[in-house]
């Protein structure tokens, strides 16, 4: 859709003889370049197409001589004819904003000049046109050595990225004050996106299957009907639905690298899902003679930047936290899950070893208690780690999880450590499936006599229906969990036995695939790492003959087949659905295995909330501000009797046209040691809450007027549990009225 509105404007600008610009980065050329011994090399490279000068440097290492940094190098890209265009980060539809075009002219003659805003099908217009000039135009005598600026008032019509192309050209014809300009030529042109988001909330459905041929005895078979229905309050128009398929268990998340979950990733916990994944991802590739340089190439880059970004919360003696040295201490929970996406990660990118083996030192030197089991410091932002709910807190899921974090990142099996974690492991008479889950995967990498019996107690308490597996976990546990204790029995089956669990893990696969988002991630950072991981090693182990799968989709008004064979397994094939609502059928019919997932996705007016919080919010412009300046108050509160939610999240949407007060923002972190961070992500504010207790949690900060949008939308403010998001409350806000601000 994006390449007909490109092409579009591409065509309406050739009669200028001009090629719009449409690349605008705000940084350039971070690129790793291994010299040769000449120590000379070069780059044919094309600027980006902002006017602007680029300032950079280098850094070189070399392994006897070390570090070093170049002079200061810059280059200018100019033109003295341009345009510029500023643009609010985001609308809602409907919205009327200003479209603020900036025309530069660094000659030294006045020059007559037409400015246009194309028009598109995605946008409106709202001003009338004159008979000096259409609606969508702008014409000025500009003065040598001067800018001018114009504004078009729009409203934007469709949802998504909507490009505003617009064009500048000397106008000869124009009968204003300029002197005659003839034999000058000069145009400009640029392509800008906006980003239009429906009001209300987002939601989104998914319906998902690993689905084999071998199911159906007579080699053709059907799905059950997916029913896409419409919901309460829906948002008009916000619905749309689509089918994927693909013949690999990671087809999506490759698809998807760098957005495997819809939530932030703000603290050293959280970034760990924007580089584990490509770490069990690639292993798969290469393992199974699948990678290419580009999906290579794509991997590597995530799995460098998570690396990098990750040691900003590294403390001095190797251990790490979710908020670097803003935590009194290293967290026990979080050090464990680097190492072992560290050690692992070496095979394919650089890894301080030095480093590497003091985290692994301070891990290992770990305190025990006198059964062995682990004494955690610092933070754990999941309760599921502490053993349970409050009250009934253990030390063993913790053991295990890091006994194999150490297994994992290459410890010997007759360590000491290892030894008195497996003493703490063997301990515990617990039946919970969680903890079961982690003893037994932490038991088979330890090549543990007893890892065969604490696995087969967790497969007896497993729950089987409809050729599936899963545990269903106490009360009070969240999604997230039961995903993740499914991701550790398949990795528990497959490192003690592959061939002789093949059926029974298959079962499980097949039941985790059902709880994959529209992203290719699940519900939460450590359910889709832990998935991501045990779907890898599932699909690495086990064998499977020839793929050849035919689909028929069928839907209101709508039938396609397509076929997924071994040239293409590893791509994720999408067939939109025209119609929503609308029930779908899909009918299998070949040989092989394949994952199809239909996703419906839409926004609400008012969600349900859960009864986990509550969330009030109040906005009224401060004095004398002229309506420039609003101020926003946020309480949020959480409401179960356990008193103490996991690490949550404030997340304040902004009304179009707003941006918040950088300094207020530091000032609710400074002030309020519950609030751990504040990230800024475009028209929307996340602040990270170390954990709810049963006091409430308020904070306070100014928006300002950047941009004056009119008839704006009401904003939403969520706060939600980030390792149960399912537990959520909402409320939604209105600018306050203008009409007093004189």
């Amino acid at each position: 859709m994006e390449e007909n509105r490109l092409s579009g404007s591409h065509i309406s600008l050739t009669m200028m003889n001009v090629s719009p610009r449409d690349k605008f980065p705000e940084t350039w050329l971070w690129e790793l370049v291994v010299l040769p011994s000449s120590g000379v090399a070069e780059r044919n490279l094309h600027l980006p197409d902002t006017i602007t000068e680029w300032v950079g440097k280098v850094w070189c290492a070399h392994p006897q001589k070390g570090l070093g940094l170049s002079e200061r190098a810059s280059i200018t890209t100019f033109t003295p004819f341009f345009l510029d265009l500023t643009l609010p980060p985001s609308v809602k539809r409907g919205e009327v904003f200003p479209v603020k075009i900036s025309i530069f002219n660094y000659l030294n003659q006045s020059l007559p000049v037409t400015i246009t805003l194309h028009e598109s099908p995605e946008y409106k217009i709202i001003e009338e046109s004159s008979e000096e000039q259409p609606n969508n135009q702008r014409r000025s005598c500009l003065a040598g050595k001067d800018k001018e600026v114009h504004i078009i008032k729009i409203a934007a019509l469709e949802l998504g990225e909507v490009n505003l192309t617009l064009s500048a050209s000397v106008d000869s014809s124009y009968p204003g004050l300029c002197a005659p300009v003839d034999g000058i030529e000069k145009s400009d042109a640029l392509i800008k996106p906006i980003k239009v988001e429906a009001e209300g909330f987002p939601q989104e459905e998914t319906w998902s299957k690993y689905i084999c041929a071998e199911d159906f005895s007579d080699g053709e078979g059907a799905l059950e009907t997916w029913q896409l229905k419409r919901r309460p309050n829906v948002v008009p128009d916000s619905d749309r639905g689509w089918v994927t398929a693909g013949g690999d268990l990671l087809a999506l998340s490759l698809e998807n690298l760098g957005s495997l979950i819809r939530m932030p990733y703000g603290c050293g916990e959280q970034n760990m899902v924007n580089f584990a994944p490509n770490i069990f991802i690639l292993q798969y590739l290469k393992g199974t003679n699948q990678d290419t340089p580009k999906s290579t190439e794509r991997l590597l880059k995530y799995m460098k930047t998570g690396y990098q970004r990750e040691l900003l919360y590294r403390h001095y003696n190797g251990s790490f936290s979710a908020f670097g040295t803003a935590d009194d201490s290293g967290s026990t929970w979080l050090t464990a899950f680097v190492l072992k996406s560290f050690a692992e990660a070496e095979d394919f990118i650089y890894v301080d070893e030095t480093s590497l083996n003091v985290t692994r030192t301070w891990l290992s030197s770990t305190k025990s208690d006198q059964d062995g089991c682990v004494v955690p410091v610092g933070k754990v932002f999941s309760k599921a780690m502490k053993g349970g709910l409050a009250g009934k807190q253990s030390r063993v899921p913790m053991t295990a999880y890091v006994l194999i974090s150490l297994l994992e990142s290459g410890i010997s099996t007759d360590a000491p450590f290892v030894v008195n974690s497996i003493k703490c492991i063997l301990s515990d008479s617990s039946n919970d499936p969680y903890g079961l889950a982690l003893k037994a995967y932490a038991l088979a990498l330890a090549q543990h006599t007893s890892s065969k019996q604490v696995l087969q107690e967790l497969i007896d308490s497993a729950t089987i229906e409809e050729n599936l597996m899963h545990w269903d976990l106490p009360k009070g546990r969240s999604n997230a969990l039961a995903v993740e204790t499914a991701g550790y029995a398949i990795l528990a089956m497959m490192a003690h036995n592959p061939e002789e669990y093949t059926l029974r893990a298959r079962k499980v696969v097949k039941w985790i695939t059902t709880k994959r988002n529209g992203y290719g991630g699940f519900y939460s950072t450590q359910d889709t790492v832990v998935a991501l991981q045990a779907l890898a090693v599932y699909e690495t182990l086990t064998h499977k003959g020839p793929l050849d799968v035919t689909l028929t989709i069928t839907a209101t008004d709508f039938s396609q087949s397509i076929t997924v064979n071994e040239d293409n397994k590893l791509l994720q094939q999408l067939v939109n659905l025209p119609v929503v609502p609308t029930p779908v059928d899909i009918t299998v019919k070949g040989q092989g295995c394949t994952v199809i997932q239909t996703v419906l996705r839409y926004n609400i007016i008012n969600p349900a909330p859960t009864d986990s919080f509550s969330v009030r919010v109040s906005a009224a412009h401060e004095p004398d501000s002229g309506c420039k300046r609003m101020r926003l108050n946020v309480c949020a509160e959480y409401l179960l009797p356990d008193g103490e939610s996991n690490m949550a999240v404030i997340e304040v949407g902004l009304v179009s046209g707003y941006i918040p007060e950088k300094s207020d923002l530091k000032a609710v972190v400074y002030e309020d040691s519950s609030v751990k961070r504040f990230d800024v992500d475009g028209p929307k504010v996340s602040f990270y809450i170390e954990e709810f207790s049963r006091e409430e949690i308020c904070l306070s900060f100014a928006a300002i007027r950047e941009v004056e949008v009119e008839q704006t939308a009401p904003a939403s403010v969520l706060v939600y549990d980030y390792y149960q998001p399912e537990a959520f409350a909402m409320a939604s806000y209105a600018q306050p009225a203008v009409d007093d601000c004189g």
